[in-house]
């Protein structure tokens, strides 16, 4: 991320940064979000264990080869740099809990799946959920299965391939979206290019989450054509985080909430 871009656009959501649990807002629907999932603050059970997980993995000294996708190039990674500059934060993979707890998705896709942290916040709240997680990484593929087993997770489907060359398959395959959560690929052309794609999937109680929308001037940019597009009647802007809902009975409204 470009440091100057970050303090500008930081500090231009903190000055327009509105609501927090309720104040200002008048819909029924998003007084209750905002109270009781996106501020929540009750512990639950798997917050712990899953952090467990996160803490062995900010320990582990083993390297592994990565391929990255958009020049061809390999490198070698230690899993420890990997867990601390590309795991979703404890404060909003437990966000990702919530929402999935509160709204009960039977069809879950994740794009990115990286070592599982974020899968497993996704997965955990229901069982009776299907989550499919696209990472394109064999290595970081290994590792999240290794997490999930030891979480005795059973419901996740992990793809391990480029979004590119599977997400249409995938598409087919899911009868429909009620979650996405896209963490990929940080270009504005590459998250306009999934969302279109999903779109064809959504439901009335379908959420997207859209990953880093501030991270760079095409992030904000992919995110402004988001929350402007006429499927999606509510958005919300966490700052890191953006939700889009797709729900038609609600008022076509956009929150920036001070998260």
């Amino acid at each position: 991320m470009n440091l100057w871009f970050y303090i500008k656009s930081r500090l231009k959501y903190v000055f327009t940064a509105r609501h927090r649990k309720g104040f200002g807002v008048h819909s029924p629907f998003v007084f209750h979000l905002l109270n009781f999932v996106i501020f929540e603050k009750y512990p639950f059970y798997a917050y712990e264990s899953i952090e467990r997980i996160r803490k062995k993995m900010l320990q582990n000294k083993a390297v592994v080869r990565l391929t990255d996708y958009g020049t061809g190039n390999k490198q070698k990674n230690c899993v420890a740099d990997i867990a601390k500059c590309s795991l979703e934060t404890a404060k909003f993979g437990q966000l990702l809990f919530r929402l999935v707890n509160r709204f009960n998705p039977n069809n879950i896709l994740e794009l990115g799946t990286s070592l599982g942290i974020s899968t497993m916040y996704l997965a955990i709240p229901s069982s009776k959920a299907h989550v499919v997680t696209i990472e394109g990484s064999k290595s970081l593929c290994d590792i999240a299965k290794q997490n999930f087993k030891q979480q005795g997770i059973t419901n996740v489907t992990v793809v391990n391939d480029n979004i590119d060359n599977s997400i249409d398959t995938i598409l087919l395959e899911m009868p429909t979206l009620d979650f996405v959560y896209f963490d990929a690929n940080h270009t504005k052309e590459a998250t306009l290019r999934y969302f279109d794609k999903c779109l064809q999937k959504t439901n009335k109680k379908t959420i997207f989450v859209f990953d880093d929308i501030h991270y760079s001037q095409e992030m904000e940019s992919a995110w402004n054509d988001i929350k402007t597009n006429r499927k999606v009647h509510l958005s919300i802007d966490l700052y890191h985080f953006g939700l889009a809902f797709f729900n038609d009975d609600l008022p076509k409204q956009d929150y920036i909430v001070a998260f």
